[in-house]
């Protein structure tokens, strides 16, 4: 992109060759320097272009090698500046243009991010703003090794990143470590705990003291396995040893869920009376360019932004907004009582997935309405069959003071 800018700033022209010795020509041409660039052959004449200097160079060439030059088009500054050499202000303006194109051409005026799934793009953008690296931030002051390590170093779930700046655009590349499994570290000791309120239906216990058993009914926070085992207990005290609890326990829980639905709603009728209004923002400056007053008494508002680019690496620091205003009327309907429990039915068992574990099992749910002014109050009962329990670290203060004689800690 800068090369075909650097090529257009300097001149060229698009020539046309042709005679018996095309590729002497061009083998002449680049044995003296000469830079030939977007060469077209059209069976015996062969099409390129050559900047100013280039092509009084090629006279030679083609002397040489009988060969004739064609010129099919001028191209870039030099000849557009002849052609209006006496528009002086003209003249000025499209150097002030190109000017400006090339101070703008310094900066990062877009930021992508690409490979990311279970990293925010949102939190990435604001890590990198607290670093420095933002919208407008000069080219030259971006370290790309640095930027790579620190984000490596702020995200421990980016296994590799690539950054690459093209134009006035920085893109992020990354890969995301694999999702390391959830490890269970069997040597703390620790006991089991009721996660919930239910009633005990069945304990497995593979290592520890049971504390409860089947119909035994558990509040949340009560101890269910012991990591405490007692070894030996003789006149000359209790040797105890502390282990991981580890047991399967299956409870009845109950679940009580209220949910209000609402019997009246309004829909929009939208009538085919749209305004439009539009602005130019620049950086963090809007400007409308001309504001209309809306009449409308209801309507929705909605709000495009688009930045605009001279190519797909050479974004601008402009942005278009386009606001949209479409009418519409609001038309109050009442629900019908079936309709309102339907939807109350849909709310209220998506909200109870939203609760329960994966592996629990609705035995039986109860859901009852109660129908108000403007709403359908529904009241739910839920019963489950799920896990309860729950690993709680056993400090060491608590092992010492519960041993009386002798404890073992048990590390396997």
């Amino acid at each position: 992109m800068f090369l075909s800018i650097w090529n257009y700033l300097r001149g060229y022209v698009t020539i046309e060759v042709s005679g018996f010795s095309v590729e002497r020509f061009m083998n002449l041409a680049s044995h003296k320097g000469i830079y030939l660039w977007d060469i077209k052959k059209y069976k015996s004449k062969i099409q390129m272009k050559v900047s100013i200097k280039g092509f009084k160079l090629l006279k030679n060439c083609a002397s040489k090698t009988k060969c004739k030059i064609k010129i099919v088009e001028k191209r870039g500054c030099p000849f557009f500046i002849h052609k209006y050499r006496k528009r002086k202000v003209m003249a000025s303006g499209v150097l002030i243009f190109f000017g400006l194109l090339y101070f703008l051409s310094s900066f990062i005026w877009l930021i992508e991010v690409k490979g990311n799934e279970r990293i925010d793009s949102q939190d990435l953008m604001k890590a990198l703003n607290d670093y420095g690296l933002k919208i407008g931030i000069l080219k030259m002051k971006v370290d790309i090794d640095e930027v790579e390590g620190f984000l490596r170093d702020s995200f421990p779930d980016i296994a590799w990143t690539a950054v690459e700046i093209k134009g006035t655009k920085l893109t992020i590349e990354l890969t995301e470590t694999v999702e390391k499994p959830l490890i269970v570290d069997r040597s703390t000791p620790c006991n089991l705990i009721a996660q919930k309120t239910g009633l005990i239906v069945s304990i497995t216990t593979r290592s520890g003291t049971p504390k409860v058993k089947a119909n035994d009914v558990v509040k949340k926070g009560d101890l269910l396995v012991s990591g405490e085992i007692i070894l030996k207990e003789d006149e000359e005290g209790v040797e105890k040893k502390y282990v991981h609890a580890d047991a399967d326990i299956i409870a009845k829980t109950r679940y009580e869920l209220t949910y209000d639905q609402d019997l009246y709603y309004i829909e929009k009728q939208y009538t085919n009376n749209i305004k439009k209004q539009y602005a130019i923002k620049f950086l963090d400056k809007e400007f409308k360019l001309y504001k209309k007053d809306i009449s409308y008494k209801y309507y929705d508002k909605i709000i495009d932004s688009k930045q605009l680019s001279l190519t797909k690496y050479f974004a601008l620091p402009l942005y278009k907004v386009t606001y949209e205003y479409r009418e519409y009327n609001p038309i109050k309907h009442k629900r019908t009582i079936e309709e309102a429990k339907k939807i109350a039915e849909e709310e209220i068992k998506k909200k109870l997935l939203e609760d329960i574990s994966n592996r629990a099992e609705v035995l039986n749910s109860e859901i009852k309405y109660y129908p108000k002014e403007d709403i359908l109050r529904a009241k739910a009962v839920f019963t489950t069959l799920e896990h309860i329990e729950e690993a709680k670290a056993i400090s060491r203060e608590e092992i010492d003071n519960g041993t009386d004689r002798k404890d073992t800690t048990d590390t396997n």
